[in-house]
């Protein structure tokens, strides 16, 4: 598989337009494989291990940031777990070479509306994305564990579902579940911002004894290319009660290679009772090459609130299914 790859490479390298038109270059290094409208079809005379990707299909092309196709095209699959059938074009191509076919096969989506992955900020623990996803997530806090599941619907629509366990002192160890959907209303890539609107509803089951029903606003937001900051306002609305308090959460991160450390802060004001924050120190890992299988570990600080305040350990384990296989990017 390796020597065909080079052979390739050195083909395609030949054939390259010296300037840097992404469609030029589309044609030279890529079209053989993703065909020349970027559908996945490859020429009769490609032999491939995997099929190639459908260039075409917004959801895949749009869901990760520039960054992380500039690697594949510069590194080639295997340098990210992925397919030795996608060779490598650093040696063949400049920089700026390589991120106009990037660009150029981003472009075939043609539709306006999806969220660029630029905006696809690392998930804290406390606040809930803006950025519409497909993962699995599996949450631990102290004593109290949980498992999410999202899926993406189109452009901006995400729905969530998730269930709760908590093992301590009480008979009953099923906590409860909550159904939520989210909807991006807004992103900007060159303001590097997003904002989404959702709602979480948890049903009477489990230790749950009422409805409850929770509004959100989450938006993100890089505006100096270096800290990401993603935040959450929510209402709480409870059956006996109605309205019950405002939640106010704020999360600022930085990427640093394959770590992203985040500080995140919850103040929740009730309409009756006593105000409480917490800060939530957490270090952020991306665990596969591909990137699609991150943890967080970190810890829940309770600053302010009814005594007494224990601090607990935090932390998640998660997987972007819509990236890539369980068992690929490794």
């Amino acid at each position: 598989m390796f020597l065909p790859s080079v052979a390739v490479l050195v083909t395609l390298a030949a054939q390259a337009p010296a300037d840097s038109d992404g469609a030029a270059l589309y044609q030279a290094w890529c079209s053989k494989c993703h065909g020349a409208d970027g559908r996945g079809k490859a020429a009769a005379t490609a032999r491939l291990a995997v099929p190639p990707a459908d260039l075409q299909e917004c959801k895949a092309s749009t869901a990760e940031p520039e960054a992380r196709w500039i690697g594949i095209v510069t590194h080639g699959g295997a340098a990210l777990g992925l397919s030795l059938d996608m060779p490598a074009f650093g040696e063949a191509g400049t920089p700026a070479q390589v991120r106009a076919v990037v660009r150029y096969a981003r472009s075939l989506c043609g539709e306006l509306g999806w969220p660029p992955g630029e905006l696809n900020f690392p998930r804290p623990f406390l606040v809930e994305k803006a950025f519409p996803e497909n993962e699995w997530v599996v949450t631990a806090a102290g004593r109290q564990q949980a498992v999410a599941y999202e899926r993406r619907f189109g452009k901006r629509l995400q729905l969530e579902g998730e269930a709760r366990t908590a093992f301590d002192s009480l008979d009953q160890p099923f906590d409860g579940v909550t159904a939520s959907v989210k909807y991006n209303l807004w992103h900007s890539l060159e303001r590097r911002a997003l904002a989404s609107l959702g709602l979480e509803v948890t049903p009477p089951l489990g230790r749950q004894d009422n409805w409850e029903i929770e509004p959100f606003l989450a938006f993100g937001a890089q505006p100096g290319r270096a800290l990401f900051v993603q935040g959450e306002i929510v209402a709480s609305w409870e059956e006996t009660e109605g309205i019950a308090a405002f939640s106010y959460r704020l999360g600022v991160g930085r990427e640093v290679g394959r770590v992203v450390p985040i500080l995140e802060a919850g103040w929740t004001v009730p309409l009756g009772g006593e105000r409480t924050l917490s800060l939530y120190p957490q270090m952020w890992v991306q665990l596969s090459r591909l990137g699609h299988v991150a943890a967080s570990l970190g810890a829940e600080l309770p600053a302010v609130g009814p005594e007494p305040r224990h601090p607990r350990l935090i932390g998640f384990v998660l997987w972007d299914y819509g990236d890539a296989g369980l068992l690929r990017g490794w």
